[in-house]
């Protein structure tokens, strides 16, 4: 029997289970979380890898129909008014995430003449400081907005167009041995249909002892209390991923774990994993690979964290209603006073 697992909203049987099988591990054992609603899929808990995601899983037309038609969470998205990127805080933002990611690569590795790949690059900022660098650079990005914008003003030449339902198998045209991974300007595993396909890919990909740089949001560790609940975000997750679900992804791929950790630097409504994983040299593949000793979040810390989470979005609420109230009420002094 699964441990009581007390929901931010929309209370639901803990103990219902559901069929679908888990991305990560495979497993069938799942546990309802939340019930679908207008803000959020059908939310479940894996039983053994403890993975949350969204059951049943949407098309992939679907998918990209809803990052073509509403998705607006992006600056290149087409929902976002103009025919470019015309708002130059957005492309601010993304020019300190870059030399936040370049930082990061030069910690592991060297650029000049590395061929890297960049997933989800947005308006090319991280790649064109690596080409700037010397590495000979490639990109994908599902947006055609943010494309225009890396080709006619970052320079970049090799920029490919590649739908969400597309980064699974990454149908791109450079089938290439990569040194260099990257995926820090954006996060991708939550967005997409199957992280571990896209992983093993990746895997196939990287140069033995090539680098993955990796970026995503652990959903336990919200920074700003903007929602009810952690899994209200419509359609756009798919994966609702922790450091500890991240991990187990890139092991249960095959990669060395370097670094899965929360980054103080980056910060948005969440807290932000920052992950550094290497692929084993043939050597090492083939005497079976790493494990790391990160330890791995139980069900009873995850029905903890849930219940943390809904109380302290309900004191908040409370607080700010009491401070609203108090606001009207010296108003209606002030005016009796005068």
């Amino acid at each position: 029997m699964s441990p009581t697992l007390a929901i931010p909203s929309r209370q639901t049987s803990h103990e219902t289970r559901v069929e679908g099988a888990c991305d990560l591990c495979h497993s069938t054992e799942a546990f309802l979380l939340a019930e679908p609603s207008p803000l959020n899929s059908q939310i479940v808990l894996c039983g053994h890898c403890h993975l949350m995601y969204a059951c049943p899983q949407l098309s992939p037309d679907t998918l990209d129909s809803f990052y073509d038609d509403d998705f607006r969470n992006d600056p290149g998205s087409r929902m976002r008014p103009g025919e470019g990127l015309e708002d130059q805080d957005d492309i601010r933002k993304q020019d300190a995430t870059a030399e936040w990611g370049l930082d990061i690569i030069k910690r592991f590795t060297g650029i000049k003449d590395q061929k890297i790949l960049n997933l989800r690059c947005q308006s090319g900022a991280l790649a064109a400081r690596l080409k700037s660098e010397g590495a000979i650079v490639y990109c994908a990005e599902p947006f055609e907005k943010n494309i225009q914008y890396a080709t006619k003003l970052r320079g970049l030449t090799e920029v490919s167009l590649l739908p969400f339902s597309g980064f699974p198998t990454l149908p791109i045209p450079y089938q290439l041995q990569f040194d260099v991974i990257n995926i820090l300007m954006h996060h991708v595993l939550a967005h997409i249909l199957s992280p571990r396909t896209l992983l093993e890919k990746l895997f196939e990909m990287l140069v033995p002892g090539g680098y993955l740089f990796l970026d995503e949001k652990d959903v336990l560790l919200p920074a700003r209390y903007k929602i009810q609940s952690i899994f209200e975000s419509g359609l756009a997750h798919q994966y609702h991923l922790t450091v500890h679900t991240t991990a187990r992804y890139l092991e249960s791929t095959g990669f060395r774990l370097i670094e899965c950790q929360i980054d103080k630097k980056r910060i948005s409504d969440f807290h932000h994993i920052r992950a550094v994983a290497q692929k084993p040299d043939v050597h090492e593949i083939s005497t079976g690979g790493f494990k790391s000793s990160l330890p791995y979040a139980s069900i009873r810390e995850i029905q903890q964290r849930l219940e943390w989470l809904r109380k302290t979005w309900a004191i908040r609420q409370a607080g700010f209603f009491a401070k609203r109230k108090a606001s009207k009420l010296m108003r209606r002094l002030r005016k009796h006073i005068r």
